[in-house]
């Protein structure tokens, strides 16, 4: 009921209502590809058809974005809710992560559009896509429970995320294929969990966007162990937060 309010006032203003949450990804992509494919020549930053390969990243970093982003504010703005109600505190980190993730949910018919477009079809490994998606939450649900309660005593730290949300857009393989980092830094760059997420989006459709199984353990086990770190830094701010709320 909180996710459905939370969407119904979020779109109800918009006369298009819920096509934005179609029109803002498709509309970045679309940029891009015209900036990078287009305007700046055949560069060979990623893989073709290069619109489909931006598609399938800036879906997910949208979703991401908009999730941690919201996180920051989770607490500032409910407080005077969370006083009065009987739910669990953790519930309203939830409810944010769940009100990005059914945007995100209603943004994939870009892709499809992508397809229809390019005509490029994806190979078995599609069934990789479903794994990227549940991983890529409990990475942001970690993240967002740390973000939430750390948010209370550091007020800061909504500006702090947001630059390096900016950072990690430029870090993390959105624009590029993960091939052309350079060898020497690859591993390092990998210990960025959004590459492995990432390369689980692509694998249906560029089997050799990943070179190795090592990123895909990479986010798995930093997803887990946000996810535990999360909902253990939160039990023990959460007396704080409920004091300050």
């Amino acid at each position: 009921m909180l996710v459905q309010r939370d969407l119904q006032r979020r779109y109800s203003k918009f006369r298009l209502g819920y096509l934005w949450t179609l029109l803002e990804p498709l509309g970045m992509s679309v940029v891009l590809w015209f900036v990078f494919s287009i305007l700046l020549g055949p560069r060979g930053l990623g893989l073709q058809p290069y619109l489909l390969f931006l598609s399938l990243a800036i879906l997910p970093w949208w979703w991401f974005s908009k999730g941690i982003n919201a996180s920051t504010k989770v607490f500032a703005k409910n407080g005077g809710q969370l006083r009065v109600s009987l739910l669990p505190t953790q519930l309203w980190v939830l409810r944010v992560v769940l009100v990005s993730t059914v945007e995100f949910i209603f943004s994939l018919p870009v892709i499809l559009i992508a397809i229809a477009v390019t005509g490029f079809w994806p190979g078995p490994l599609i069934v990789l896509f479903p794994v990227a998606i549940i991983v890529q939450f409990f990475l942001m649900y970690g993240l967002a429970l740390l973000i939430a309660a750390s948010a209370v005593v550091i007020p800061d730290l909504a500006r702090i995320v947001k630059i390096v949300l900016r950072a990690m857009f430029y870090l993390s393989p959105v624009l590029y294929s993960v091939s052309n980092i350079p060898a020497e830094f690859r591993t390092l760059a990998e210990l960025n969990p959004l590459v492995g997420i990432f390369g689980l989006y692509r694998v249906g459709f560029w089997p050799e966007e990943v070179n190795s199984v090592l990123a895909f353990g990479i986010s798995i086990t930093v997803a887990v162990v946000l996810f535990i770190a999360g909902v253990v830094v939160f039990r023990r701010i959460e007396p704080r937060i409920l004091k300050e709320a």
